[in-house]
């Protein structure tokens, strides 16, 4: 049977759509046994400014690039966010409260945080900021809460 030039980029571009629609169906379901992380900031928040918490996974740079990173405006009798579709592992937070808006945390000459910052499991450094290992908890397939205070 002699199948014309026409007939195999009909059937091609048919293949090519069919591959197309099934990958976006695919990507449109939520990820298996991903769960909801919501984080609940308690402590000396205040009233000004935002919240910014950097969530880490395992395989991330610790403090470098966060796989997620959630924004909230301060309140002083605490914040929450969330985040969806969190694959199970192992992860860690850090968090600060970005007083003045200018989206960093800032610190005075010899390099010491000014404004209030927290990390996952009240994991606190030396010099510097904890390890990945010292704040890391596991996220399962269940919805979790993570709570976070701070000093």
């Amino acid at each position: 049977m002699h199948t014309s030039p026409r007939n195999v980029v009909r059937q091609t571009n048919f293949t090519t759509t069919a591959l197309l629609a099934l990958g976006l169906l695919v990507g449109a379901v939520p990820a298996a046994n991903a769960a909801t992380l919501s984080i609940e900031l308690k402590g000396e928040i205040g009233e000004r400014g935002s919240v910014l918490v950097a969530l880490y996974k395992v395989d991330d740079k610790w403090m470098g690039k966060a796989s997620d990173v959630r924004k909230a405006l301060a309140k002083k009798d605490g914040v929450s966010v969330s985040f969806n579709d969190v694959a199970e592992g192992e992860y860690a937070i850090s968090m600060f409260v970005d007083e003045n808006n200018n989206g960093k945390l800032d610190a005075n000459a010899i390099g010491m945080p000014v404004e209030p910052y927290a990390f996952s499991n009240g994991a606190m450094g030396n010099f510097g900021p904890p390890s990945f290992a010292q704040a890391k908890f596991v996220v399962g397939k269940d919805n979790m809460t993570h709570v976070i205070t701070l000093k």
